[in-house]
């Protein structure tokens, strides 16, 4: 007969607790990580399309058969499976026959008091249209 303690191959609740307490902290820091680079992905497609609206509509400006009318001209737009808006600025430049352009790119926003367009852009693209 055998007296005293005799350990049979298991874990104690200690052990198995702080197992679990390291893996929660693991599992925090790999979830954190992930949701950083979700929130990354997602701000990179935004600038990605965005860039793709502006550099469109300034080609847009410089293929029209009529040059564009000096002023500011705002467009509403679904692209990539949302909304945008556009703010295209027509400009006169220092060489007269070149007009400045500036476009502003942002996601649309629901009606309200909001802040201006080129404040919220997610984009700004600037160019050149030729005046024949």
């Amino acid at each position: 007969m055998k007296c005293g303690t005799a350990r049979h191959g298991g874990f104690t609740l200690l052990e198995v607790l702080v197992a679990l307490a390291i893996f929660a902290s693991v599992s925090a820091v790999v979830l954190t990580a992930a949701g950083r680079s979700l929130s990354n992905a997602g701000r990179l497609e935004e600038l990605t399309l965005a860039g793709w609206i502006a550099d469109n509509r300034i080609s847009e400006l410089q293929l029209q058969q009529t040059p564009p009318v000096i002023g500011r001209e705002t467009q509403a737009l679904e692209y990539g499976g949302r909304q945008w808006q556009v703010l295209s600025e027509i400009a006169a430049s220092a060489d007269p026959a070149l007009l400045r352009v500036t476009v502003w790119v942002a996601l649309a926003t629901p009606r309200g008091p909001g802040v201006a367009l080129q404040e919220r852009a997610v984009t700004r693209l600037s160019g050149f249209v030729g005046v024949r």
